[in-house]
């Protein structure tokens, strides 16, 4: 135990130390002699001793720029940029002749993972081992690590690290969040003070919001490998499939009052079944003996086997699990400031620094004395996974949507990153009622190597061995871009040839410059983005609330709901200037537009018709700052920004009493506490909801603005989680309790409260029991916040316990979950039954305005695309909402 004396001469060691005393410190036992003087620590380097201060991103850089320098054993590389143009830089670190050689020990490694390759002489082949660190910005002891082990293994004379270079290739990442570390090392540097406060309340200790966790977009990057929707994930995507590391760590922080926490995880439990138990119950478990006897040595308390996940491949401590590699998490007590205290006595920067650098010099020792042992393994697992394949009954799944090229070949993106063989569809085929058109649609056979990456992106998962989950238990990609996909018995009917890059999407106006007005279809994914565009060009838009069909007789068109219709002569610009912003945004946004020449349709409305309307622009604002969540701040941000191409303004809750609502005709309340909004915000609020404006509210904000009376919509039970009785909640704590064991080798049910402490608390239980988990809803395709859809079938994620009751007007509710509404994930009893038939989307008019109301986030991080569509519609086309009233809505307002 580290009692508050120890702390406190570890923190004065750590402010005043000399490079020696810090070699000491950090490297015990380790003589200074055998380090090469040539080679300068980080101490000399950056002027100050690692521990006193946090190092900006630019200096860790220009750190690993000095070794490469200076040694022939490093090799830096920029593999990638964020949003706020930081470099993301990878170090290798390797013997000099490997560093001669590394494309070609790249291509020698590929017979460990091509089955279908001679077996490669291990003796001559390195282990790879990447060291990852910071992907949480706020997790920061992590990077200052990565610079002293890149220095030892750099600068250590000593003829073990001398093998361990001759037998590995080691890569560094010292910064998987750029953006998000910068943001937490100025919080810390500007909040520290001499001497520090251990107090755990001291402003240090407590970062503002967002804090420095997430990236630029608030995107937790340690749950983005799979879906891949960040610049740093990409990058760093890329980067992994030239090497399929044998060995990934991926180090993190804790609470303060942890102590260190390494793999093996719970058994069972919290592991993937698609994964052969050798990884976990050999491969883990040889490794952690070296990280036992690392941390034993140190006198560091730790702890295995209780808690965190190694249940998807959204992390980066689980993706090589699917990968042939074994991915480990590293979780260190934090000091979150430079000392605080925790109870296990005062915690302090240099003494989470030094129990990673432990670890990490663990991690490369194991991995290079049992090297044979996982180069084996990875060449076993890919050949396993061709014959796990032939044994699924699924031998091809084929995805595509012919009115949506665009979304359709985002799909294909994020297959072929994670390097899955992709077939084009050889011919136009009808599949589970479904047409998928060939040249529109493509086929993925399960039989692959990558087979278990290509199960995650497409299967359901409903059976579980427990029932307390750390994150989501429903990950599938082809459910959240919300693509018509058919499972296939037999891919002799329908695979082509294989494709070795996404399509070149292009746009156009199909029929050159019009006189009369132009056309597009709403259900391409870049549509809405092509509307801004427009708009922002200064072109006046309608959309059209009815289909109707155009063109010339013999090459008509169906538009379906929410086509946008241009027309030439009611524009400010003259028809020229029209045609050439509509060409330029169709090329951008690789987008089609029809040229028409006359109003009159050929079946359906006509474009004069009082159902085409004109889009006014979107004035959009979104509240942020303490009590909303950043998480869904970022995604809104992120559709709005990425998405969209739209200014979207940004309000402090605290500034919302001030803020002049007039020019918005939109505003967005994401999940979060507004108390902070007192009764004549809240007025300010209604009022302007009342005079035209359309507020969009997600998840528990929905409850908030029907408890303020803002909508008389209703809610099925309490909100936040709550229970509408203590029967309710015991059910779901019953349900909670582990099954019965599944084979004799699984672990016995332990007792319920212990089940409990260990994780959550009976207040948390509510929304644990929905455990980010997937769904089916009904929705209606004709109500403007669903145009662009063409099926009625829509998969919703959910992870929180806002239940809201369909509507009393029949037109107001947009989408609701079916009776059997369950498709992948964990879900307890009472909740289920609470999502039955309750309304996903509901549209509520108030005065002349509106409000949307999502039971759930449609943005969930960034990759649910089928509700994403959702949101989008409920701000660029809201303020075009007038909802019809039918009986019962008029009764339910007369009351």
């Amino acid at each position: 135990m580290i009692t508050r004396y120890t702390a406190t001469l570890l923190l004065a060691l750590g402010l005043t130390a000399s490079a020696s005393a810090q070699s000491t410190y950090f490297f015990p036992g380790t003589p200074a002699a055998s380090f090469d003087p040539a080679v300068p620590t980080p101490e000399q380097f950056l002027g100050y001793p690692i521990g006193s201060h946090y190092t900006r991103t630019d200096q860790i850089v220009a750190y690993l720029r000095e070794l490469d320098r200076v040694s022939d054993k490093v090799s830096l590389r920029v593999i990638g940029n964020t949003f706020e143009e930081r470099p993301q830089v990878v170090a290798t670190i390797t013997a000099p002749q490997h560093q001669q050689n590394l494309a070609g020990l790249q291509q020698a490694r590929r017979a460990l993972i091509d089955p279908k390759l001679a077996a490669p002489d291990y003796r001559k082949l390195p282990v790879v081992v990447s060291l990852n660190f910071g992907v949480h910005g706020n997790e920061s002891s992590s990077s200052e690590a990565a610079l002293l082990l890149a220095y030892y293994l750099t600068a250590s004379t000593a003829p073990e690290t001398k093998q361990w270079l001759e037998q590995a290739v080691i890569t560094i990442d010292p910064l998987e969040n750029p953006d998000g570390r910068d943001r937490a090392s100025h919080w810390f540097d500007q909040n520290k003070s001499w001497p520090n406060p251990t107090d755990p309340l001291d402003r240090e200790h407590t970062e503002a919001w967002p804090g420095g966790r997430t990236n630029h977009f608030y995107t937790d990057l340690n749950r983005d490998w799979l879906a891949l929707t960040q610049p740093e994930s990409r990058a760093r995507m890329a980067f992994f499939h030239e090497w399929y590391p044998n060995v990934m760590i991926d180090f993190h922080e804790m609470g303060t009052n942890g102590t260190y926490y390494f793999e093996p995880s719970k058994p069972f439990s919290t592991e993937n079944d698609l994964i052969p138990r050798a990884t976990y119950e050999v491969l883990n478990v040889h490794l952690a003996k070296y990280f036992a006897k690392a941390l034993d040595n140190l006198g560091s308390l730790y702890w295995t086997k209780e808690q965190f996940d190694n249940l998807s491949p959204i992390y980066g401590s689980t993706y090589p699990d699917f990968q042939g590699g074994v991915g480990i998490t590293f979780e260190v007590g934090s000091s979150r400031g430079l000392a605080q205290e925790g109870s296990n006595g005062v915690v302090t920067f240099p003494f989470t620094i030094r129990n990673h650098v432990a670890t990490g010099l663990a991690t490369v020792r194991g991995a290079v004395e049992e090297k044979d042992l996982y180069l084996r393994h990875q060449r076993d697992f890919f050949t396993s996974a061709l014959t796990d394949a032939r044994k699924f009954p699924t031998k091809a799944y084929v995805f595509g949507n012919a009115q949506d090229e665009t979304l359709t070949n985002r799909f294909l993106t994020l297959l072929l990153q994670h390097k899955i063989e992709v077939h084009a569809l050889s011919k136009t085929v009808t599949l589970d009622n479904q047409e998928f058109q060939a040249g529109k649609a493509y086929v993925v056979p399960t039989s692959q190597p990558q087979y278990r990456v290509v199960h995650s992106l497409f299967e359901e998962l409903t059976a579980f061995h427990d029932s307390v989950f750390y994150d989501v238990t429903g990950w599938s990609q082809a459910h959240a871009y919300g693509l018509a996909v058919s499972k296939r018995k037999n891919i002799a009917l329908v695979q082509g040839a294989p494709v070795a890059a996404p399509a070149v999407l292009t746009g156009s106006v199909r029929g050159g410059q019009s006189s009369y007005a132009y056309l597009l279809p709403w259900s391409d994914y870049n549509a809405p983005r092509a509307l801004v565009a427009l708009q922002r060009a200064g072109v006046t838009a309608k959309v059209s609330f009815k289909p109707f069909r155009a063109g010339a007789a013999n090459q008509s068109t169906d538009f379906g709901y929410g086509t946008l219709v241009i027309p030439v002569a009611a524009q400010k610009l003259p028809a020229d200037s029209v045609f050439q912003v509509v060409s330029r945004v169709s090329r951008q946004h690789h987008v089609t537009f029809t040229g028409v020449g006359t109003g009159f349709s050929l079946g359906g409305i006509d474009l004069g018709s009082n159902n085409v309307r004109t889009v006014p622009e979107t004035k959009a604002a979104l509240l942020v700052g303490t009590g909303t969540n950043a998480s869904e701040v970022g995604e809104a941000w992120f559709v709005a920004s990425q998405q969209l191409g739209l200014p979207l303004s940004r309000l402090e809750v605290s500034n919302f009493g001030r803020a002049p609502l007039g020019r918005y005709n939109s505003i967005v309340l994401v999940g979060g506490s507004y108390t902070a909004l007192d009764k004549p915000a809240v007025d300010k609020l209604r009022r302007w909801v009342q005079e035209g404006g359309t507020l969009v509210t997600l998840k528990n904000a929905s409850e908030w603005a029907i408890k303020q009376g803002i909508v008389k919509e209703k809610l099925l039970i309490p909100a936040h989680g709550g229970w509408a009785d203590t029967t309710a909640l015991a059910e779901a704590m019953a349900e909670a309790r582990p099954p019965a064991p599944r084979a004799t080798q699984r672990p016995k049910p332990e007792l319920p409260f212990t089940r409990r402490t260990d994780f959550v608390t009976q207040d948390q239980e509510g929304t644990r029991a929905i455990a980010g988990s997937i769904y089916r809803a009904d929705v209606d395709v004709t109500n403007p916040i669903a145009f662009g859809l063409t099926s009625r079938q829509l998969y919703v994620f959910r992870n929180g316990t806002t239940f809201l009751r369909p509507s009393r007007n029949p037109y107001a509710t947009v989408a609701q979950y079916t009776p059997t509404p369950l498709v992948s994930g964990y879900v307890s009893h009472n909740n289920l039954r609470q999502i039955r038939n309750s309304a996903a989307v509901v549209v509520s008019k108030v005065g002349t305005g509106r409000v949307v109301l999502f039971a759930d986030d449609p943005n969930f991080r960034h990759y649910w695309h089928g509700t994403s569509r959702l949101f989008v519609n409920a701000l660029l086309l809201g303020p075009l909402l007038n909802l019809p009233e039918g009986p019962a809505a008029i009764a339910a307002e007369e009351e």
